[in-house]
């Protein structure tokens, strides 16, 4: 109905109506997908930064945790807990669970008291308490492996 005013004049100007109208509609639907890639493309930027946002939360809600953990096993507040203080609380069920919220296995005290002293003096201070915990929650990584093999 539309081209039978061209079509009286000349069945060229029909095929050339044709023709306008699918490059428009084509164009017209390029546009409209080009306007979902870009969205698509910012949304997965976008979820890429509040992925490494909600990583550095949980790290620091971790961090603040262990500190509290930190500051309950320090009974005399001196800033370090030595290894009887480290064995006196981890008697009790409550420290054991407090640890096992953190993904730490306390059932070895002496143990993880040696895995958490990095510098080897016999005392945890805050700073070395939450680098040991934060090297060694969760499970073994392949630099983790690595790292072993090398030390051996």
């Amino acid at each position: 109905e539309v081209s039978d005013p061209l079509a009286s004049v000349d069945s060229a100007w029909v095929a050339l109506f044709v023709a306008y109208v699918i490059f428009v509609q084509l164009a017209v639907l390029n546009v409209i997908t080009g306007v979902f890639c870009q969205q698509a493309v910012d949304s997965a930027m976008h979820d890429q930064e509040l992925c490494t946002q909600a990583i550095l939360a949980e790290k620091q809600w971790y961090c603040e945790r262990i500190q509290n953990i930190f500051e309950h096993l320090d009974e005399d507040g001196s800033g370090t807990i030595t290894i009887e203080e480290f064995e006196s609380h981890l008697e009790s069920e409550e420290m054991k669970a407090l640890f096992a919220s953190i993904g730490l296995d306390a059932s070895d005290v002496w143990t993880l008291f040696k895995l958490l002293d990095i510098d080897g003096g016999s005392m945890l201070e805050l700073e070395e308490f939450i680098a040991g915990c934060l090297r060694l929650k969760g499970n073994a990584t392949s630099v983790d492996l690595a790292k072993l093999s090398y030390e051996h």
